[in-house]
C-alpha cells in the first residue's frame, strides 16, 4: 500500500488545491484510491471541481502533510452506475446520519464527486524550511498552518477547537 493511499484511508479530511490558487478543505470517504465528496444544500460547501487538480492529504498517525498528488474529479449522476457505491461509502463515513432520505436529497439537492488519486505518483514535497519558494503568499504553498492565529487570547476557537489546516 503507497503512502497516499495509506493516508487517503485513515483520514477523513482533505484539501483540494484547485486553479489558480484556491485551496478548499473538504471531508470525504475513501475506498481504495478513490475520495468521495458531497457538496451542497445541508453539506459542506463545494466549487464545482475542474477534471484535473491536486489533493493534499494528512497521515493520521504522524499528522504530517502527505502530497500534494494529482487527483482527477468526476461528478457522479444519480442515475449512473457509480452512486450506489459512492453515496453508500458517503453514508458509512457520514457521522450523524439523519433516519432516512439522505441519498434523496443528495441527488436532488447536492452533487456528489468522485476523487481519483494518483497513489502511484510520489507525493510532492515541500521545500525544507528557509528554502525559498516561487509561490506567493496566499497561494497553496502557504497553507492555513502557515499563517499566525487571529483569534488566539480571545477566549473561542482554541486549538483543540479548530479544524487544523494541511499539516506542514
Amino acid at each position: 500500500m503507497s503512502e497516499v493511499t495509506a493516508a487517503l484511508a485513515k483520514s477523513k479530511v482533505a484539501w483540494l488545491l484547485l486553479p489558480p490558487d484556491v485551496t478548499v478543505p473538504c471531508w470525504y470517504a475513501a475506498s481504495g484510491s478513490t475520495a468521495y465528496l458531497v457538496g451542497g444544500d445541508g453539506e459542506q460547501s463545494l466549487p464545482t471541481l475542474p477534471e484535473s487538480l491536486r489533493i493534499i492529504l494528512r497521515d493520521k498517525a504522524t499528522r504530517q502533510r502527505v502530497g500534494p498528488v494529482p487527483a482527477r474529479a468526476t461528478r457522479i449522476e444519480p442515475d449512473s452506475a457509480d452512486w450506489e457505491t459512492a453515496t453508500s461509502a458517503l453514508l458509512a463515513a457520514r457521522q450523524n446520519n439523519p433516519p432516512e432520505g439522505l441519498r434523496e436529497h443528495w441527488a436532488s439537492q447536492c452533487v456528489v464527486w468522485s476523487l481519483d488519486v494518483d497513489s502511484e505518483v510520489p507525493p510532492e514535497q515541500e521545500p525544507a524550511a528557509g528554502q525559498p519558494t516561487d509561490a506567493p503568499a496566499g497561494t497553496p504553498g502557504e497553507t492555513p498552518a502557515d499563517i499566525p492565529d487571529t483569534t488566539a487570547g480571545d477566549g473561542h476557537a482554541g486549538p483543540e477547537h479548530r479544524t487544523p489546516g494541511p499539516p506542514g
